[in-house]
């Protein structure tokens, strides 16, 4: 990494499957990019790519219950905040004769046009390998730069879910048959993770989107009813799904050599770059373009920027994955543990308060159920009992004020304050190259 500052543009694109993204920020398949003039729209904001709403043929699969968007900050402040949303969004309703005449060939002018790629997401039923073919025959035809085998859609993922075998098989009837890159977009529950996309690379998949969102449901407590509709519908977590959806991608780089597409909870810049650090190639934003506007995808880029100027980073692939090799199995944080079974007051650290930034609001005392903190009423002041610490660190990231840190109770050293990785881990941790 240079540390000299450049004022010059840094360079955002990236080349995935020898496909060249002008960024690495796309729209997730959804209600976002279903034909021309919606592509026309997002390609305006500067997204590195276009991916369309999922498309099939089976007409079942295609109807559209209305109303079908729910997002829950009306019945909840947090689920606003969070971007929480409940859908009951199928695949694009148009019959496929519509989208592979029209739809396809429109959205793919304005991708040449802007310079950028058009990913079509699509999945027909498990056992019908011929439809399988043929539609991806039919995108590739009409303009598509890759496709995205979609077996995660709520309304047929149990089906795959149940065997890999079905998986594998229409994956390889699908890149065997095409001549542009293919990929697969997968549910967080897919098991196992590691076997799937092992046996998805090996049958020619070109990069793995990771993740859809999860389904659920909400109840209406007031009136003892499901919110919005009686049914268990997809895509209810919004921003708290990151961490999630991060974890797997970063088991599925760790498992296979293929660029995986970062899905979920991306509603800031930072949020995009953990996918990167961790090593995705691309990312991709829904549901905040749903709660926020398409502004969501400039305000991302621009945010992109700005950190890899203050870094002096002049491309993407200057940082992406720096994270990935820092990332270990918890059994080596476990062979490391200096106090593994140790009960206060043998515990090796306890909280320390900075009483220029503490305000007394008494948060560390509401939260510790060790009972630690204690406010004395003659002096003002929070006291600490040290020996009723358990080490736990809760009350670094509980406090509003950033007041507490945990410190070595031999030294009086910082071990965690809430920033980086915790010192006592660190030892653990790969350097960076």
């Amino acid at each position: 990494m240079s540390t000299s500052k450049d004022s010059r543009m840094p360079d955002l694109s990236v080349t995935v499957a020898g496909i060249t993204f002008r960024s690495p920020v796309l729209p997730a398949a959804s209600e976002l990019v279903f034909d021309g003039k919606s592509a026309e729209r997002l390609a305006g904001t500067g997204v590195g790519g276009v991916v369309t709403k999922t498309f099939t043929t089976s007409p079942e699969f295609r109807i559209r219950l209305r109303p079908y968007q729910f997002p829950l900050g009306p019945v909840d402040p947090a689920l606003k905040k969070s971007g929480s949303f409940y859908s009951l969004a199928s695949p694009h309703v148009e019959d496929m004769d519509v989208v592979v005449s029209r739809n396809v060939p429109d959205m793919s002018k304005v991708c040449k046009k802007a310079g950028i790629p058009l990913i079509v997401s699509f999945y027909e039923k498990p056992a019908d390998l011929r439809s399988w073919k043929n539609v991806a025959k039919g995108f590739e035809r009409a303009g598509a730069d890759l496709l995205e085998v979609n077996f995660s859609s709520p309304t047929m993922k149990g089906e795959l879910e149940k065997s890999l075998r079905s998986s594998f098989k229409i994956l390889e009837s699908v890149t065997r048959s095409s001549n542009i890159p293919v990929g697969v977009k997968i549910s967080p529950m897919i098991e196992p993770l590691a076997e799937a996309v092992k046996g998805w690379a090996e049958r020619g998949a070109s990069f793995i989107t990771a993740h859809n969102a999860p389904s659920g449901i909400y109840i209406d407590v007031e009136r003892e009813v499901p919110y919005g509709a009686p049914v268990i519908g997809g895509y209810l977590i919004g921003r708290p799904f990151l961490p999630v959806s991060l974890a797997r991608a970063v088991q599925i780089l760790k498992s296979v050599d293929l660029p995986v597409f970062g899905v979920g909870g991306v509603f800031a810049w930072s949020d995009a770059l953990q996918y990167l650090l961790c090593g995705c190639s691309l990312v991709e934003v829904g549901t905040a373009a749903y709660m926020e506007g398409i502004g969501i995808f400039d305000r991302i880029q621009q945010g992109i920027v700005t950190w890899m100027k203050r870094k002096g980073y002049s491309s993407i692939g200057e940082f992406r994955g720096n994270a990935l090799n820092k990332i270990i199995p918890i059994a080596e944080l476990r062979k490391k543990e200096i106090a593994p079974y140790a009960v206060p007051p043998e515990t090796p650290y306890r909280p320390k308060i900075d009483g220029k930034k503490c305000s007394l609001c008494r948060t560390c005392e509401r939260t510790c159920f060790y009972r630690v903190f204690h406010f004395d009423k003659k002096k003002k002041t929070m006291t600490i009992d040290k020996d009723l610490c358990w080490s736990c660190g809760l009350c670094v990231g509980m406090c509003p004020e950033g007041a507490v840190a945990l410190v070595d109770k031999r030294t009086g050293r910082i071990v965690w304050n809430g920033k980086g990785v915790a010192t006592p881990f660190t030892s653990v941790v790969p350097r960076s190259t």
